[in-house]
């Protein structure tokens, strides 16, 4: 075992014992420290809907696609194949295969000379 796992294992020793502790329990169980949890999290939330909205907005002024417009667009292709298949399906039930067209072959009229 290198001194690096050695390292590590007594780090994670020590962290649990001090989680398992009644001090962090109690810490952890208590309503600000819940709030601020929440709102450290929330806080992420709503600057990752920032930077998206930013994003969005200098795609649009630049006339580039977003994720959403190819979401649409994948939506779009998708429904697109499963119509062509249904259209296909019903056409095959519907039409049964043609019969053998006889062609009859004409031979044009011979001129007469003058």
């Amino acid at each position: 075992m290198s001194l690096l796992d050695q390292v590590k294992d007594v780090a994670a020793r020590q962290i649990g014992k001090v989680l398992a502790s009644d001090t962090t329990l109690k810490v952890l169980s208590s309503p600000q420290v819940k709030n601020a949890m929440v709102a450290a999290i929330n806080l992420r939330a709503e600057a990752r809907d920032v930077v998206e909205l930013g994003a969005k907005q200098v795609a649009k002024q630049l006339d580039l696609v977003t994720r959403d417009d190819v979401a649409k667009l994948k939506r779009s292709v998708r429904d697109l194949q499963h119509e062509v298949e249904d259209l296909r399906e019903q056409l095959s039930t519907q039409q049964e295969p043609p019969a053998a067209v006889a062609v009859s072959v004409v031979k044009p009229a011979a001129r007469k000379r003058k």
